[in-house]
């Protein structure tokens, strides 16, 4: 290739540091004649220190202009430069912040125990990025930017390491140390693969505003090492999509502050032993599949979640969330779940939240009741058919203590039933009223008045008295105000003692429900 430095000047840079000449002083432009060197095999540029003498090259597609005014022919169609070999950057010391843009590494790129004033690879793509055992003083920065598999490890950093807009199958970013700064993964994209963002020791991960879909068996996955020191994980607008057999998972982590939020899971969710010192945000979430907590440790001073995001049945213990009526034989496993929804209802009370609160309990509740009509037909006793039809009735009638509304509204349709029993039976209150209403009609029938609205309105106004007698009966027999004796006889006598048994035993419950609802 035109321009090229003689192939023994580039055998002889390679072999100085191995015959104990040390460390080379190498200029930047001569580091690029050597990556654009035809060659056979990988090319691995060791032991150099690299000085950046242009003021041009030390400035964003520094590089890039540079190759594109004195090689053009090394630019494709698409303007990228290509570098067929495979590269390894090892131990090289880079004195000035280092731009890397539009090249495209088709055998991969390593750069591997270098010392960096600050790295920024912009649109530049590769088979393998493998960033390891680096140090930099400033930020390690890759945007916009394409690789099939991306690591990110073991590396020290004084002031941030930031992905964004990249695309890749598979990523890991771990072990790393950010002094300063924190870990930003932003706006990027991973294809049918794997993300592992495990045990760095930094102020923060955010993740942001990505697309991740996972692969068959693929998971997002982020843990920290038991004594490692807590940190941050922001989780914000992000998709999480794959298959069945995808997860996304929390692992054994310690964190100050556990912040997810408006992010979208079509995959099953796992928080896998997770503590939280300080605030736990769990906002405006789409979870479309069983979210698990196992031995979640909630914070004792901010917890931020709302039950709309988890209702319908979705929490899980582990992998039981009682779906299968076998799952009901496991009764260590049905209550870990069930101290997991009053976990959850214990926050939302102290936070106020009786919304969220009596939705959640009304679902624990829903299972329990599941429970017990499980024990009723393995048992077969009086005793567990009574305790699963009395949880039916507060479903029914309270909705499990948490709506007086619909006690009140239950308690009416009892009374209206029993009114319209009492219409046919008479009482002390009601002795003559059906007579009268026979007499009235027989009169209506003989009278010679053309009216047609004078027979009906007498007919009607012995009926409302007929009506609203049997009422006030109802109402005064399910309220229990006492009769001294109850005033009617035969039938309706007996149905009066069992409306007032049970308005004594609704309108006790209606008072419990009400009274949780008050202090609530």
């Amino acid at each position: 290739m035109a321009g090229k430095l003689p192939r023994i000047f580039c055998v002889l840079m390679l072999l100085m540091p191995m015959l104990g000449y040390g460390q080379q002083q190498v200029e930047l432009v001569q580091l690029i004649k050597l990556l654009l060197t035809d060659g056979e095999g990988e090319l691995t540029l060791s032991q150099m220190q690299i000085s950046i003498a242009d003021s041009k090259l030390k400035r964003n597609k520094g590089i890039f202009n540079y190759i594109s005014n004195n090689y053009p022919q090394s630019v494709d169609s698409q303007g990228n430069i290509t570098i067929e070999r495979p590269v390894i950057l090892d131990g090289l010391v880079f004195t000035d912040h280092l731009y890397l843009n539009q090249l495209d590494f088709r055998g991969g790129l390593e750069i591997r125990n270098c010392q960096f004033n600050g790295l920024t690879i912009s649109q530049t793509t590769a088979n393998d990025f493998i960033f390891t055992q680096n140090s930099s003083v400033n930020h390690v920065e890759v945007l916009e930017s394409t690789f099939e598999r991306v690591e990110v490890s073991q590396n020290t950093v004084d002031f941030g390491v930031v992905l964004e807009g990249i695309t890749t199958s598979q990523l890991k970013i771990e072990n790393n140390q950010v002094n300063h700064g924190e870990i930003d993964l932003l706006e990027s994209k991973i294809i049918d693969g794997n993300l592992l963002i495990g045990d760095n020791n930094t102020q923060a991960v955010i993740v942001q505003g990505c697309d991740i879909k996972l692969g068959e068996y693929g998971e997002f996955n982020h843990y920290k090492l038991p004594g490692a020191p807590s940190g941050d994980l922001y989780l914000t607008g992000n998709t999480f999509s794959g298959d069945s057999t995808s997860r996304f998972i929390l692992n054994k982590s310690s964190y100050l502050n556990l912040d997810i939020r408006e992010n979208s899971f079509t995959i099953k969710v796992y928080f896998a032993e997770v503590s939280v010192s300080e605030r736990f945000f769990l906002v405006s979430n789409d979870f479309q599949q069983p979210v698990s907590f196992e031995k979640f440790l909630f914070s004792e001073i901010w917890n931020e979640l709302y039950w709309d995001q988890l209702e319908g049945y979705k929490l899980r213990y582990k992998e039981y969330g009682t779906q299968e009526s076998g799952d009901f034989d496991n009764d260590i496993d049905f209550k870990n779940l069930i101290n997991i929804y009053k976990q959850m209802h214990s926050i939302f009370i102290s936070r106020g939240d009786l919304e969220s609160a009596n939705a959640c309990y009304s679902e624990m509740k829903e299972l329990q009741g599941q429970m017990l009509k499980h024990r009723f037909q393995q048992e077969g006793t009086f005793n567990s058919f009574l305790r699963w039809q009395l949880n039916v009735l507060l479903r029914i009638y309270t909705n499990h203590g948490t709506d007086p509304g619909l006690a009140v509204l239950m308690s009416l349709y009892v009374i209206l039933i029993f009114s319209v029993l009492y219409v046919f039976f008479p009482s002390e209150w009601d002795a003559d009223s059906k007579s009268r209403l026979l007499v009235s009609y027989e009169n209506a029938l003989k009278s010679k008045s053309k009216s047609f609205f004078g027979p009906i309105i007498v007919v009607g106004g012995s009926l409302l008295l007929t009506v609203v007698n049997a009422i006030t009966l109802s109402i005064n027999s399910f309220v229990t105000l006492g009769f001294g004796s109850v005033p009617t006889k035969g039938f309706a006598r007996y149905l009066c003692i069992v409306e007032g048994f049970i308005g004594w035993f609704l309108l006790s419950i209606f008072t419990v429900a009400l009274i949780n609802q008050v202090l609530a």
